[in-house]
């Protein structure tokens, strides 16, 4: 193969490079809607079923993740939660403060796996590798990357 055979080479293989980046530039829109909607899904869920029955929720925290806990605190732990599992997600759905939305659902999902199901436990070890650490992951990308295109962020011209 000659130097200019492989100068050519090169040179479709950097062409061809740059229209897939190209492309794939056009899809972080989706790639951020997609984060956004299965963290909210996450949370969305256990937030609604909070909000339909709140006394299991202060059950929840009084009985099951936190044993003895004072009543009060296991009734405003439950608001906390029912108002983060909710609100949060909704804002991630429309992307917006979404960066403030994931870090509020970091912290929710940090307190989970070091208090509610300790990840150095049996039981938290197998919830932070199968779930936590996903959320974990997912969460800080959307801190760093933002909402993306498809977000109210965005249509607001705002940089959250």
């Amino acid at each position: 193969m000659t130097n200019d055979n492989k100068a050519s080479l090169l040179a479709k293989a950097q062409n061809l490079y740059g229209r897939f980046e190209g492309l794939s530039m056009h899809f972080q829109g989706l790639a951020a809607l997609a984060a956004r909607l299965v963290m909210a899904r996450m949370f969305l869920k256990s937030g609604i079923l909070k909000v339909q029955d709140f006394g299991t929720a202060v059950d929840l925290f009084e009985y099951e993740y936190f044993e003895g806990i004072p009543h009060g605190l296991a009734v405003f732990a439950g608001a906390l939660s029912t108002f983060g599992e909710t609100v949060l997600p909704l804002m991630l759905i429309v992307g917006f403060m979404t960066r403030f939305a994931s870090a509020g659902l970091l912290v929710m999902t940090l307190v989970i796996s070091t208090l509610v199901y300790p990840f150095w436990t049996g039981q938290g070890l197998s919830l932070w590798w199968n779930d936590h650490v996903w959320w974990t992951v997912i969460l800080f990308a959307l801190m760093a990357y933002g909402p993306g295109n498809l977000s109210l962020d965005a249509m607001l011209g705002k940089k959250r």
